[in-house]
């Protein structure tokens, strides 16, 4: 019987301490130095044309089309492809 007791004392504790994070989540909580919330007011730069392109060639990679990621990315990127690999 006191198992029984326990348990439903654990699970009356843990309700509670559920209720009361939700409450404190729940909007107009924040305190009042919490600053902006939100995303940004300004957008990021879009991302240069070879972004795409690696994307492109790291699928490519993983369906096998291609072998040499390293190669394939440091030509789209306009990277030295040579002194890449001579680096590893």
């Amino acid at each position: 019987m006191s198992r029984t007791k326990l348990a439903v004392a654990a699970l009356a504790v843990l309700g509670l301490l559920v209720s009361a994070g939700a409450a404190a989540a729940a909007p107009g909580n924040a305190p009042d130095d919490a600053g902006s919330q939100g995303p940004p007011g300004e957008l990021p730069e879009p991302v240069p044309d070879f972004v795409g392109d690696i994307h492109q060639t790291i699928n490519d990679f993983l369906t096998g089309s291609i072998e040499a990621l390293g190669e394939a990315v440091s030509g789209i990127a306009g990277g030295d492809a040579a002194g890449a690999s001579a680096d590893n």
